[in-house]
């Protein structure tokens, strides 16, 4: 089985950066795991709401979360949203 690759888009991106440093690296830490191993459900849950051809899944990482797509064919976890809980739109 080969490991998925983790990709963000621009607009996560741009907020991954501006997280401390701590943050970022419990998250790459996290997504990584995740991709090593997709299927070992780590705390994901599918998020409600979604077009089922679209779903959507989020990932706890201590009081951050983020949100990714998997892109079945190319292997890639694809993030969309990272953020503290606080103030994070699902």
């Amino acid at each position: 089985m080969m490991a998925y690759r983790v990709k963000f888009t621009h607009r996560a991106e741009k907020v991954f950066a501006a997280l401390p440093q701590t943050a970022r690296i419990r998250i790459e830490i996290a997504l990584e795991n995740y991709a090593a191993n997709p299927f070992h459900r780590q705390d994901v849950k599918k998020l409600r709401g979604c077009p089922p051809e679209k779903p959507r899944y989020r990932i706890r990482i201590g009081e951050c979360r983020a949100t990714f797509r998997i892109i079945q064919d190319q292997l890639i976890v694809c993030v969309v949203a990272v953020g503290k809980k606080k103030n994070f739109e699902y």
